[in-house]
């Protein structure tokens, strides 16, 4: 890889999960219900090539150690590059992956600054936060024949674990959508809210999360390729080459 990246200064690396449908006997059940299997998978974008994953049982959470993996993908880039980057969904909001990102003397990682932003997972508190932001304070994001998007950056610092206590706290950026012609949403709610957790505080809010939303086409391409293009959605079953009677096809 490094002859191939030698020009390579930037790396962001795009980590996700998915669920691949399995009734072999050894699957376990999946958060989506049925059963299956739930690899990770990690990604350098600017490459489009995968750089770690990890084949999980379908029982294990997404949440459960997703810095091993991310740990891996970086410990791939080349000596060249120069600027680090990560993008994640919630599962990535987890208190041992962002604690490593955040420390520059990182243990098993590059040194210096890896700039992020994943997905927060909601909470009350959060939620509390973002409802309470004035209507005036909402900044167009984006908008489609459907919905409308907007965003505000809320004034939300849980609180710190004391490796964290004393750096930079993390910046969080609500997004709030509401349906066109005061349509209601499948739930019956008026309004949907998400956020984003980051420590690029120089970003403005918007630019943040159209960069974020990149890992649509990046991570959750390569899963449907996987699953679709090159039949890793069908798992084979222990019998894979053999007749009814036993015997290995010729």
């Amino acid at each position: 890889m490094p002859r191939r990246c030698a020009g390579e200064r930037i790396a962001t690396i795009d980590m996700d999960a998915t669920v691949i449908e399995s009734w072999k006997r050894e699957a376990k059940p999946t958060c989506e219900g049925g059963s299956g299997y739930q690899p990770m998978v990690a990604l350098w974008a600017e490459m489009n090539v995968v750089v770690a994953e990890e084949f999980r049982d379908g029982n294990v959470p997404v949440l459960k150690d997703p810095k091993r993996v991310a740990q891996r993908a970086f410990a791939t880039l080349p000596e060249t590059i120069r600027e680090r980057y990560f993008r994640g969904d919630s599962g990535c909001d987890e208190e041992g992956l962002l604690s490593w990102l955040r420390n520059p003397e990182r243990a098993e990682g590059p040194r210096g600054f890896i700039g992020f932003a994943v997905s927060a997972r909601m909470n009350p508190v959060l939620r509390e936060e973002i409802e309470s932001v004035p209507a005036e304070k909402w900044q167009p994001y984006s908008e489609d024949s459907g919905a409308v998007k907007e965003c505000v950056q809320v004034d939300y610092f849980p609180e710190e674990t004391a490796a964290n206590r004393h750096r930079e706290p993390l910046r969080t950026i609500a997004i709030r959508i509401r349906k066109k012609q005061q349509e209601l949403f499948s739930d019956g709610s008026a309004v949907k809210h998400f956020a984003v957790r980051t420590n690029l505080w120089d970003w403005k809010p918007k630019r943040l999360l159209e960069w974020r939303r990149e890992k649509a086409g990046t991570i959750e391409a390569v899963h449907d390729a996987v699953k679709n293009e090159l039949a890793g959605g069908v798992l084979p079953c222990g019998r894979y080459g053999r007749t009814q009677r036993g015997s290995v096809w010729r």
